[in-house]
């Protein structure tokens, strides 16, 4: 079965990209990420969910990048996987995505949570596009909770999905993420 671009992946970055501004690339992932991504279809609703805990940080002082090998993204069906890598993403040729935004734009909460926006930019297919990425986060025992969503168009990142069996699928799509963050000694 043909499928859409792997965006699980985006949101991963999207909720992992919210390290506190003074814990520098020392911020590690507690436990495994719930990442979910959705995209419109006719008929009817689409809703897949893809996984991965293998990310880069890179911090550079003023800014985080988190890359992703897409390779590593799992949705639960091999067939499925396979099919996005090699027609839609061609990790091939663009083997990882990126978001990348300023460290001090993110706003964390030194006690409870705290709800607000960040721009940066989102690297898929090897187009970079500017996205907003809607966060709270919550502190915790052990450092924070992420939640987190953006919207993103997979005709603005060069892919085009095509019609399969009478299924289509919009190009607009969303992606959501939860992640526990933690300071690395």
């Amino acid at each position: 079965m043909r499928w859409l671009p792997n965006v699980s992946v985006a949101l991963l970055f999207a909720a992992m990209a919210f390290a506190p501004a003074g814990a520098s690339a020392g911020t590690t992932i507690e436990g495994k990420p719930k990442l979910t991504f959705y995209a419109t279809g006719s008929p009817g609703f689409m809703s897949i969910e893809g996984v991965t805990s293998t990310v880069k940080l890179t911090d550079d002082g003023t800014k985080l990048a988190f890359t992703v090998p897409m390779a590593t993204v799992d949705s639960g069906i091999t067939l499925r996987d396979e099919h996005m890598n090699k027609n839609y993403v061609q990790i091939d040729q663009f083997p990882d995505v990126v978001l990348e935004f300023a460290k001090a734009d993110v706003k964390w909460p030194t006690e409870g949570s705290t709800e607000a926006m960040v721009q940066g930019t989102f690297t898929l297919h090897g187009v970079t596009q500017p996205t907003t990425v809607g966060y709270t986060i919550s502190k915790t025992k052990t450092g924070w909770r992420v939640k987190a969503r953006f919207d993103y168009d997979t005709s603005k990142h060069g892919i085009t999905i095509e019609p399969y069996m009478g299924i289509s699928f919009d190009s607009k799509m969303y992606a959501t993420a939860v992640v526990d963050l933690v300071d690395a000694p």
